[in-house]
């Protein structure tokens, strides 16, 4: 006889069965928004999910249903991400919801956010990763379908504002499953080519036609990329991964090709201003190297041995000429002066005294001045005006 179990006993049992089964601890369950109820005492929702030919309870506890990013409504198509439980009380199995989220978008926006957390934290969107676009490019490579509309668009702005350039088409598929990996194929080869900038090209669409531009695969290749990129995705209010990731991002592939290259007449004018700059600067330097070197021929002039040799003998004869009238000068005072002492020494010569009748007297070489102090038979020697004599005193 089998074991008799209790209500509790079964409902306890299935639920540790329901439990147990990790692919029921984490799921993600679509279908449509009914008989919802929010108990305001409690803050817990309460509702049923359905499709065609099947039903099955939710609830949200009050903790998490204050986290609902969005109003959620009878009727709407939603994914409910939680786990499934057993209600052991009614034996019932229900979904304990831990989000609830439209459908379609919502998921689609949810998945792309949580890349963006991932990119980011990888630094796909730094600024300093960002490598500058050339101002003068010789080859564009444009990433795009080769039957769009975009690609024409890019085609005809440069060809208007840069015709010297060199345009290089790498077709990929910008729509649809393989859409991705053509993009990647065709990102890798424009790198390769050694074009000076790529531009990634797609004239607008829905989210889902955009989607292929969001996907991871693309946005590695877009950041591995050696050559500066410019994505042109969608329109002015459509912003994908791409366009974060890439260089520059431009609102419409024409606005990409105006960025990637530019207005070549308006080159022509700053080439004008540039020259007339140089000529400018050019003729100064000139007028000023001129005075410079006329300033350096008169030093060496003013320096140069036979200019030096003139110099100083304008000098000498100048010299000269202020010399002679000096020395006539110093001359001619010199023999007044000796004029004046001659007279003076003359005036003043024991000669002159002695003509006057005056007798010098000396002994043995000195004067007699006292009579007294000759001796009889001393001999004198006497000096007159004219001639001498020798005496003896008697």
């Amino acid at each position: 006889m089998s074991t008799i179990l209790s209500v509790s006993q079964i409902n306890r049992y299935v639920a540790s069965k329901i439990r147990g089964d990790m692919r029921l601890n984490s799921i993600s369950v679509k279908g449509e928004i009914s008989n919802f109820n929010q108990n305001y005492n409690s803050g817990h929702i309460y509702f049923s999910l359905k499709d065609e030919t099947s039903s099955i309870r939710c609830v949200m506890f009050a903790s998490r249903a204050r986290s609902l990013k969005y109003d959620i409504e009878n009727g709407m198509t939603a994914v409910v991400l939680g786990s499934v439980d057993v209600y052991e009380r009614d034996g019932a199995y229900q979904i304990i919801a831990a989000d609830i989220m439209p459908a379609g978008e919502g998921l689609l926006s949810r998945q792309l956010n949580e890349l963006k957390d991932k990119l980011s934290a990888k630094g796909y969107f730094k600024p300093e990763n960002k490598k500058p676009v050339p101002e003068l490019p010789k080859k564009i490579g444009v990433v795009a379908s080769i039957t769009s509309a975009a690609l024409q668009d890019i085609i005809n702005v440069i060809s208007r504002r840069f015709p010297i350039v060199k345009l290089c088409v790498f077709n990929a598929t910008v729509q649809g499953t393989t859409a991705s990996e053509s993009i990647v194929k065709a990102l890798k080869a424009a790198d390769r080519y050694g074009v000076d900038t790529i531009i990634l090209a797609r004239g607008g669409g829905s989210a889902e036609d955009l989607n292929c531009f969001n996907s991871e695969s693309v946005a590695d290749a877009v950041f591995a990329l050696n050559t500066p990129c410019i994505s042109a995705v969608g329109h002015e209010t459509d912003i994908t991964i791409c366009d974060l990731v890439a260089d520059r991002r431009a609102p419409t592939p024409s606005a990409a090709a105006e960025i990637a290259v530019p207005e070549l007449y308006t080159l022509y004018s700053v080439l004008d201003v540039y020259k007339n700059r140089l000529s400018a600067v050019c003729f100064d330097m000139m007028r000023r190297k001129e005075s410079k070197v006329s300033v350096l021929y008169d030093k060496c002039v003013l320096l140069s041995p036979k200019k030096q040799l003139e110099m100083n003998t304008q000098r000498v004869i100048s010299l000269k000429s202020r010399l002679y009238p000096l020395i006539e000068t110093k001359l001619m005072l010199r023999c007044e002066k000796l004029t004046s002492l001659c007279a003076s020494l003359e005036a003043l010569s024991p000669l002159k005294v002695l003509s006057r009748g005056y007798a010098l007297v000396e002994r043995e070489g000195s004067v007699i001045s006292d009579a007294d102090s000759l001796a009889k038979d001393d001999i004198v020697d006497i000096t007159f005006s004219k001639g001498s004599r020798q005496a003896q005193i008697i």
